[in-house]
């Protein structure tokens, strides 16, 4: 009989453990993570991927015997599953600064939409290069590449057995400074159109003073903008899908350094 309670236990804690990773993935990985998406749907699909990955999973070979050694399995599970999935949604966070920085540029800074994945006001061509990042996202079947990461993680890292060392720290600190950088990378060809735009526009108004031009450079600006965006449309989808060709790579990395002792 003890032995029966002993192992209905250890899979109870096995299941809420996968639970919890699998929760962290889900509620924030890009797509899974949508406010778009109910949250029945995602508790459902947290409670499908939990069943499927509980029986194959060993449990751990110590029980926590107190209170505060079950919530640092808690924690540790937490960390693994926010970790996956907040990889993807900073690559997603660097396709919105580029879009505030080209609709800045383009003086679309007060025509603000409301983003529910983010919850906030964000600018209309933030939303665009989102809804663009998304769709490239869902072509390179990155919803697959976060499940096969979640598998691969239970591979490396079984259950309670997670640790944080300073290399993850240092990766996750890279990885969110990279976001000024890719941002950069994505608007830096519309931004400069538009910087060249704006240097006509000027040395049009002093050789020209009677052009009123504060009337005519805004719908200038704001026409040049969207045809050079129209223009830069397929090199910025071709970096997008760069961008993304790394995040399989990526989470790898973030596993195997969550896995070290």
């Amino acid at each position: 009989m003890a032995n029966l309670l002993s192992y209905d236990a250890s899979q109870l804690l096995v299941f809420l453990l996968v639970l919890i990773r699998v929760g962290g993935v889900t509620m924030t990985a890009p797509i899974f993570g949508s406010s778009n998406i109910p949250a029945q749907i995602k508790i459902v699909v947290i409670l499908v991927f939990s069943l499927i990955l509980n029986p194959f999973l060993p449990a751990p070979t110590v029980l926590p015997e107190q209170i505060h050694h079950f919530l640092m399995l808690v924690f540790s599970e937490l960390l693994i599953g926010v970790t996956l999935g907040l990889i993807g949604k900073l690559l997603f966070a660097a396709v919105e600064f580029a879009g505030a920085m080209t609709g800045f540029q383009m003086g679309l800074s007060i025509a603000n939409v409301f983003d529910p994945a983010s919850m906030q006001q964000i600018s209309l061509l933030s939303r665009l290069e989102t809804l663009i990042a998304s769709l490239v996202f869902l072509s390179l079947d990155g919803p697959a590449l976060v499940v096969q990461a979640m598998v691969r993680s239970y591979q490396l890292i079984p259950v309670g057995q997670a640790s944080m060392g300073d290399d993850l720290a240092s990766m996750m600190i890279q990885l969110s400074s990279g976001i000024f950088s890719i941002g950069f990378q994505l608007g830096a060809p519309l931004i400069i159109a538009l910087l060249i735009t704006n240097l006509i526009l000027g040395l049009l108004s002093r050789s020209v003073p009677q052009i009123q031009i504060f009337v005519v450079g805004f719908p200038l600006t704001l026409m040049m903008g969207f045809i050079f965006l129209l223009l830069g449309m397929p090199f910025m989808i071709q970096a997008i899908r760069m961008m993304f060709g790394l995040y399989d790579d990526q989470m790898l990395d973030a596993i195997q350094l969550l896995s070290l002792p």
